[in-house]
């Protein structure tokens, strides 16, 4: 009787749970299977497009269908500038080309403070920039993959001094996600510049950063001058570097970003767009260079993914950068939480170019 008694009271105790939670998640917006409102397809429509909001690390957070009053509250300008900073080494002391991390840290809190929230190099290129409603795309980058830019420690965390270890706890502090570009060398001395040093781990850390969200990119196999280099030899690290990258990453991972080495290009867009090497083929869409000024939107006519300007991470250039969009709050990039509409005032600024007319996604004007 008293195990009959036991059993039923079990039973009462599981039905009313699980009816409470039914009431509970209808009550909050149901659980993860809950669907997403419909987009509607087209190109420059000017009208309304699909779910607009997100929060938290870029989760859409409102199903509510975008519209020309509701981008106007956010101050959607997805048609503004995008901030792309180059960094090189991470270390001691602070000079021309070396960033120390407590000034890494410094960069990341007042990118942080100023609105910003990072996307890879070729969610840029490809326009799929989601992030959280209201904040502004900023593109970090890193060349010639040194030591300090992620080192392991014996007990398999990432160093809290190394770049890697300083993004990570930006992501875990929050209103922050693991997104970065690494743009990595094969065959160079020092060896140390060879996939980050640690000959044993290159690796693993290749596969922990794609894993946790950052980008893994070509910088040719040995540093290679485009510009001054045989057709011939720079197809052949083209696909080199490609092709050993994405076998040591694994998992169908495809390289698609390139920095190039000095900033300098060859005499032909077309010999980095794709080619072939003793059989094996290559193809990049998206370049990286030097420059003073920020790429245009991937929505504006001006903007070229095979000819995206850096900043440097070093000195005042940071700094400017974000007082100069301040300053010009109508060049800056702001997004309305929604990667798959465009949302931009009907009146831009004529340094940001015109539209695009063949995006493949709804519009909205304000």
């Amino acid at each position: 009787m008293r195990r009959n008694r036991v059993i039923r009271f079990l039973i009462g105790a599981f039905a009313v749970g699980a009816f409470v939670g039914l009431v509970s998640g209808l009550a909050f917006g149901g659980g993860p299977g809950t669907p997403r409102a419909a987009v509607q397809s087209g190109n420059n429509s000017g009208n309304t497009s699909g779910p607009t909001t997100t929060s938290g690390e870029g989760q859409t957070a409102s199903n509510e269908p975008m519209t020309p009053e509701m981008a106007k509250t956010i101050g959607a300008n997805e048609m503004g500038q995008v901030l792309v900073v180059m960094y090189h080494l991470i270390g001691t002391p602070e000079a021309e080309w070396t960033r120390t991390p407590d000034n890494f840290r410094n960069d990341i809190a007042q990118l942080k403070a100023a609105g910003y929230y990072p996307i890879n190099v070729r969610d840029l290129a490809s326009g799929n920039i989601e992030i959280p409603a209201g904040k502004s795309p900023v593109v970090i980058t890193f060349d010639d993959s040194s030591p300090g830019q992620y080192r392991i420690l014996d007990d398999g965390s990432p160093d809290p001094d190394s770049a890697v270890g300083i993004l990570q706890d930006a992501v875990k502090a929050g209103n922050w996600a693991p997104h970065a570009s690494f743009f990595c060398l094969l065959d160079v001395t020092p060896k140390d510049k060879v996939l980050f040093g640690q000959p044993d781990r290159q690796q693993e850390k290749l596969k922990n950063l794609v894993d946790w969200g950052y980008e893994v990119g070509s910088h040719t196999v040995t540093h290679l001058n485009l510009k001054k280099a045989s057709t011939q030899e720079a197809k052949k690290q083209l696909a080199q570097s490609q092709a050993t990258l994405e076998s040591l990453i694994g998992s169908g991972y495809q390289v698609t970003s390139l920095a190039l080495p000095f900033g300098e290009y060859p005499a032909k867009d077309s010999l980095l767009k794709s080619g072939t090497y003793d059989g094996i083929s290559y193809a990049y869409t998206a370049g990286l260079s030097l420059g003073a000024s920020q790429p245009f939107s991937p929505f504006s006519t001006k903007f070229d993914p095979l000819h995206i300007p850096r900043i440097r991470g070093s000195a005042n250039y940071l700094t400017d950068a974000i007082e100069y969009f301040k300053k010009h709050p109508d060049l800056k990039y702001i997004s309305d939480g929604d990667p798959t509409t465009v949302s931009a005032p009907l009146h831009l600024n004529s340094k940001l170019g015109e539209l695009k007319g063949d995006l493949g996604r709804p519009v909205v004007r304000y």
